[in-house]
């Protein structure tokens, strides 16, 4: 075991994602405004919701989605969480390392990844926590 600065175990970059993923996602209705959106992040603390959809299939909605509608006049009780998600999601295997997965968010120039197992999103991870570990990491090995 590896304990880090703040006291806590340290997780290695090698080790599998699902070590520091976000567990579920909340999800929304591609029907909900942006307004409710934007609360749903604010409410819950969190920087993106998957948008369910009929089909069964997923995107997503972001702060940084919210904030770039807002700017080009988006009316925030007219518009749909549709009309502004992200459809290609980027996803990640639970069992892939916390370092090719921040390795993958980097070359797509995303902030979030959906965590996927067997067809079904089991949680999200941010470039905070991939972030939190890499540094961790360094700290510990410096």
């Amino acid at each position: 075991m590896v304990v880090g600065s703040g006291g806590g175990v340290m997780i290695e970059p090698g080790k599998p994602i699902r070590r520091v993923m976000s567990v579920g996602a909340v999800a929304v209705d591609e029907k909900l405004t942006l307004r409710s959106v934007a609360a749903v992040l604010a409410e819950m603390d969190i920087g993106v919701v998957v948008v369910a959809r009929p089909d069964g299939s997923a995107a997503i909605v972001s702060e940084r989605d919210v904030v770039r509608a807002l700017a080009q006049g988006a009316e925030p009780d007219e518009v749909w969480a549709a009309d502004v998600m992200t459809e290609s999601v980027v996803i990640a295997d639970p069992d892939e390392s916390v370092i090719d997965v921040a390795a993958r968010m980097g070359d797509e120039r995303v902030r979030h990844v959906a965590v996927v197992d067997k067809g079904a999103i089991v949680g999200v991870v941010s470039a905070r926590d991939v972030l939190d570990v890499l540094v961790e990491y360094v700290r510990a090995n410096m």
